[in-house]
């Protein structure tokens, strides 16, 4: 079982972001609006899947088994971008 590791500055640890025994890879972190939001590929499905969690700034992570986003065959994990009020995640479906 691996799970996603990040490192939080704040915190200045690591700690899984999903709990889920599935192999979760290509991590994308994004802070907006208060809150960390984690966007990932996971694999606990035939297919990788775009899933997310959030994760506050002193480190409670609000989806341990993440969010699905996407379910598909995502080649790529997802990137994300936030001008302050709104958030975008982008990825890539397929090759």
């Amino acid at each position: 079982m691996l799970t996603l590791q990040i490192t939080i500055a704040l915190l200045a640890s690591d700690f899984p972001v999903c709990n889920h025994p599935a192999f979760q890879n290509y991590p994308n972190v994004i802070f907006s609006d208060s809150m960390y939001y984690v966007f990932y590929s996971d694999l606990r499905y035939p297919d990788a899947c775009i899933f997310a969690s959030r994760v506050t700034p002193n480190g409670v992570i609000l989806d341990s088994v993440g969010r699905l986003i996407y379910q598909s065959n995502t080649s790529f994990g997802a990137r994300a971008a936030s001008d302050g009020q709104n958030l975008l995640a982008v990825f890539r479906d397929g090759c």
